[in-house]
C-alpha cells in the first residue's frame, strides 16, 4: 500500500512539473479551420477562466466550452479580454464541424485550402459590372447608417460609423481620393472620392477569410495586395480580377504587409510563421526570419533596413535586416523580459527616421510603449509610457485584434495608439488624451482596427463599424467625418421581413440592431445593440414595426424606431407621397400624408 501510494504522489508530483516546466502550447488543431486568425489568440495564462483554458486543449467539446463561457459571460456581463474576443472568433469557425453531442470533427485543413486555391484561380477572371452576379440577386443594403434622431432634432442626424467592421486598409501613395479596404467578412472595397462612395470589388472571387492586410502600390493605384485565408492576393487592373500568388506549398497567415517606397518588387510580410519577403512583385518568396511576428517596417531613409516585432520564448523581440529581409538579426539592447500577452506594433516616421517606436500588449492587461532611437550604429531604447496610468489610461482591450500605433510622417511628436479607444499624444508620448471609442469626444465606433496618418493632415481610423475621417488630426469634432456610403460587408446575425409592409430589420455583428425600408432608403437606422442575433417584425401590425422592446427579457434593450414623432418627420420627408409608403405612415400617425409632413 505504501508503495502503491508513493507511486501515485510521484505521478501527480510529476504532472506538476511538466506543467510548470512546460508551458501550455498556443495552438491547437482547431486553431488551423478556416476563419480563424492565429495572431488573436493570447498566450495561455493559468488565471484564464476554464472556457478560455479549454482553447489550448485537444480534443475539447464543443458543447461544454460554450456552456462554460456562457455561464462565465452571464456573471461578468459587457466583459472585454482578448480571450472573450478570440473565444467568439472561435465559436463561430468551428461551430460549423460540430455533432450533436458536442464533437468536434475537423475537414482535412491541406485539401480545404487546395481547393479554395482552385475556387481563386477559377474565379479570378473579369465581371462585368454592369452585372455583378450571375443570378437575380441585388445589394439592398445596409448602404450607409444613420443616428437615430432620438431628441426631436429638426436636424436630419448624421451618418455614424456602425456600418461595416474594417480589418485592415491602404490610402494610395499616388493619390489619396483611393481607399482600398478589407473586411472581417473577407471583402475588399474600394473608393475613388476619398470614402463619399464606396464600390465593392470582384464578388466571385472568394479571398477566404477576414482580410488582415492592404498593401497599394507606391506609383500605382491599380497595383493592390492584400492578405486573407493564408494567401496574399494581387491585383494590377485597380482590382477587377486578383490572383492568389502562394502555391499551396507555401502559405502563411499575414498580420501586416509593406511595400518598399523605393523598390515596388519589394514586399515584405510579417507573418504567425515568421517574415517573408518578396523580391519580384510577390511571385516568389523566402524566409527571412522564423518567429512569429506581428508588425514590420521599412526604415523611411534606407528601405535596405527593415524592422520586425517579434515572438521568441514567450517574451517580445524586434529584429532587423540590413539587407532588404534575406537575413535578420535581433536588437541587442532591445529588453528581453516583456511578456508577450496579446501582440505588439511598431511605427516610424518620416519626420525623424531615427526613432522607433513599438506598443506591446504585456501582463497585468498593461501595455507598453517603448522608443527606440539610432545613435551611431547602436539603437537605445527607453520605457515612454505604461498603460493603464493617468498619463496612458490605455488598457490591453481586446488585445491584438484591435490595436493601432501611428506616428505622424510630418510630426514626430504626434502620436497614435488603441485597442478599444484610441488615444494621442501631442508631446511625444508624454500625455496621452482619450479621442474616441469607449470615451473622447469624437463618435468614433470601439475597437480601432487600422489607421493612417497623411502628410497633408488629413487622418483615417478603421474601426469595428467601418470608416472615420478626420481632416486636422482630431482637433475639432466639426473636421470629423463618418465616411461608410455603399460599404459592403455588414456581418448580419440575424433577419426578418415584413409581408405587409416593406421593412427589413435585423442584428449585426459589432454594430447592432438596423432597420431598411423602402420609405427611406438609402439609409439604414442604428437602432442599438451590438453582436445580439436580433431581428423580428410584428407581422400583421398597423402600429409597430418593431416589437424588440416588448421581447426585452429575451434579446435586451432595442428601441422602438417608430415611437420617435418627430424623428419620423425629418427622416421621411423625402418618402413618396404615394403607393405603400403613404399608407403606412398615413396608418401610424392616423392624420392624411399632407398633415404629416406639415
Amino acid at each position: 500500500m505504501i508503495n502503491q501510494s508513493l507511486k501515485y504522489l510521484l505521478i501527480i508530483a510529476l504532472e506538476i512539473f511538466f506543467i510548470n516546466a512546460f508551458p501550455q502550447s498556443t495552438f491547437t488543431p482547431y486553431d488551423d479551420a478556416s476563419g480563424i486568425i492565429k495572431s488573436y489568440k493570447p498566450a495561455y495564462n493559468n488565471t484564464f477562466p476554464n472556457w478560455a483554458k479549454m482553447l489550448y486543449q485537444y480534443p475539447v467539446n464543443f458543447n461544454d466550452i460554450v456552456k462554460d463561457f456562457d455561464i462565465y459571460i452571464g456573471n461578468h456581463p459587457g466583459k472585454k479580454s482578448p480571450e472573450i474576443r478570440y473565444f467568439k472568433i472561435w465559436k463561430r469557425a468551428i461551430s460549423t464541424y460540430v455533432l450533436d453531442d458536442g464533437t468536434i470533427q475537423l475537414p482535412d485543413t491541406k485539401l480545404f485550402y487546395q481547393t479554395l486555391l482552385e475556387s481563386q484561380l477559377n474565379s479570378g477572371h473579369a465581371f462585368n459590372k454592369d452585372n455583378r452576379s450571375n443570378s437575380d440577386w441585388s445589394f439592398l443594403g445596409p448602404k450607409e447608417t444613420f443616428w437615430l434622431n432620438e431628441s426631436g432634432s429638426p436636424n436630419a442626424p448624421d451618418a455614424c460609423p456602425w456600418q461595416v467592421n474594417v480589418y485592415s486598409f491602404d490610402v494610395a501613395p499616388s493619390n489619396e481620393n483611393v481607399i482600398y479596404c478589407g473586411t472581417e467578412t473577407g471583402f475588399v472595397n474600394k473608393t475613388t472620392n476619398k470614402g463619399l462612395s464606396w464600390e465593392l470589388l470582384a464578388p466571385s472571387y472568394f479571398f477566404g477569410g477576414g482580410v488582415t492586410a492592404v498593401a497599394i502600390h507606391p506609383g500605382n493605384e491599380d497595383i493592390v495586395y492584400v492578405t486573407a485565408g493564408n494567401q496574399v492576393h494581387k491585383t494590377t487592373d485597380g482590382g477587377n480580377t486578383w490572383t492568389p500568388l502562394l502555391s499551396t506549398g507555401v502559405s502563411f497567415q499575414t498580420n501586416r504587409l509593406k511595400i518598399n517606397p523605393n523598390n515596388p518588387n519589394n514586399v515584405a510580410a510579417a507573418t504567425t510563421a515568421g517574415v517573408f519577403i518578396s523580391n519580384n512583385g510577390g511571385l516568389s518568396w523566402m524566409q527571412g526570419l522564423d518567429k512569429p511576428s506581428y508588425d514590420i517596417e521599412f526604415k523611411p531613409d534606407n528601405s535596405n533596413m527593415i524592422f520586425a516585432i517579434s515572438k521568441v520564448s514567450g517574451k517580445f523581440s524586434v529584429f532587423m535586416s540590413d539587407d532588404g529581409g534575406a537575413s535578420f538579426f535581433s536588437h541587442l539592447n532591445f529588453p528581453d523580459n516583456i511578456s508577450d500577452e496579446s501582440g505588439g506594433l511598431l511605427a516610424v516616421t518620416a519626420d525623424s527616421p531615427n526613432i522607433m517606436l513599438a506598443v506591446m500588449l504585456s501582463s497585468d492587461n498593461t501595455p507598453l510603449l517603448y522608443k527606440g532611437i539610432l545613435v551611431g550604429a547602436s539603437w537605445l531604447w527607453e520605457l515612454l509610457a505604461t498603460g493603464q496610468t493617468n498619463s496612458f489610461p490605455m488598457n490591453n482591450g481586446q488585445g491584438y485584434f484591435d490595436l493601432v500605433l501611428e506616428i505622424s510622417p510630418i510630426d514626430e511628436d504626434l502620436i497614435f495608439t488603441g485597442t478599444t479607444t484610441l488615444f494621442k499624444s501631442g508631446d511625444g508620448g508624454q500625455q496621452f488624451t482619450a479621442i474616441g471609442g469607449y470615451t473622447g469626444n469624437f463618435a468614433i465606433h470601439p475597437d480601432i482596427q487600422d489607421m493612417k496618418l497623411l502628410t497633408n493632415g488629413e487622418t483615417w481610423v478603421a474601426t469595428d463599424g467601418g470608416f472615420s475621417l478626420t481632416t486636422d488630426n482630431f482637433t475639432s469634432t466639426s473636421n470629423y467625418f463618418s465616411r461608410n456610403n455603399g460599404l459592403v460587408g455588414s456581418d448580419m446575425w440575424g433577419f426578418d421581413q415584413g409581408w405587409n409592409e416593406d421593412l427589413i430589420v435585423g442584428g449585426r455583428y459589432h454594430n447592432g440592431n438596423t432597420a431598411i425600408a423602402d420609405f427611406y432608403q438609402p439609409k439604414a437606422l442604428r437602432m442599438g445593440g451590438a453582436e445580439s442575433p436580433t431581428g423580428w417584425v410584428k407581422h400583421g401590425s398597423l402600429n409597430h414595426h418593431l416589437p424588440m422592446d416588448k421581447m426585452e427579457p429575451h434579446i435586451g434593450r432595442v428601441k422602438h424606431f417608430l415611437q420617435f414623432h418627430h424623428m419620423m418627420k425629418i427622416l421621411f420627408i423625402p418618402v413618396c407621397k404615394m403607393g405603400h409608403g403613404r399608407q403606412i405612415l398615413e396608418r401610424y400617425f392616423g392624420q392624411p400624408m399632407e398633415e404629416i409632413l406639415g
